[in-house]
């Protein structure tokens, strides 16, 4: 694994099992694995703890930054096999009054700090509670004017977070979706 070039060691490591990725993570030094950890999407790294002994999970979450660890503990709350433990906690979010030129720019910089592929936009209050959703597809051909608000979608599929894997995926088949709020 330490011989492989970077690519494909990540290629290599997202393709193992949570727990064939622990057993690798456990051999290699403690700075290789923050590393290793780190380049973990929060799911995937929630995944992994969930397969580490309570011993091992505390040493692991340890080698997350701050941000991260909330976001993993978070996703540790919810059984792995519900929609709450299959989520990621990384979307791309704007608000109804920004513009498109504005949502856009907004969005270049979300897409910088963060490594998820997005295809849609969550439209979300002051509160963080979701109003609609907005695809990159009607921002780009959007009038750089335009709200928002003008352009997103208020009829949303939405999943609850305690919904199990198999009705998740039955959902996402049923209406041909990539991501479902």
């Amino acid at each position: 694994f330490e011989l492989l070039p970077r690519d494909e060691a990540e290629e290599f490591l997202l393709n193992l099992s949570a727990y064939e990725q622990g057993e690798l993570l456990a051999e290699l030094p403690v700075v290789e694995r923050r590393l290793w950890m780190r380049s973990l999407a929060p799911d995937d790294a929630a995944d992994l703890l969930q397969e580490a002994t309570s011993q091992q999970r505390d040493e692991l979450l340890a080698l997350l930054d701050e941000a991260t660890r909330r976001e993993v503990k978070a996703l540790l709350a919810y059984a792995e096999d519900e929609a709450g433990g299959l989520m990621s906690t990384r979307y791309a979010r704007v608000r109804p009054d920004m513009t498109v030129e504005e949502a856009l720019r907004y969005l270049r910089r979300q897409s910088r700090e963060r490594a998820e592929l997005i295809y849609y936009a969550y439209v979300l209050d002051s509160e963080q509670r979701l109003l609609g959703v907005v695809s990159f597809r009607n921002l780009f051909a959007g009038n750089g004017e335009t709200l928002v608000r003008e352009l997103m979608h208020t009829d949303l599929v939405t999943i609850p977070e305690e919904t199990d894997q198999e009705e998740v995926s039955q959902i996402f088949a049923r209406h041909d979706l990539i991501a479902i709020p």
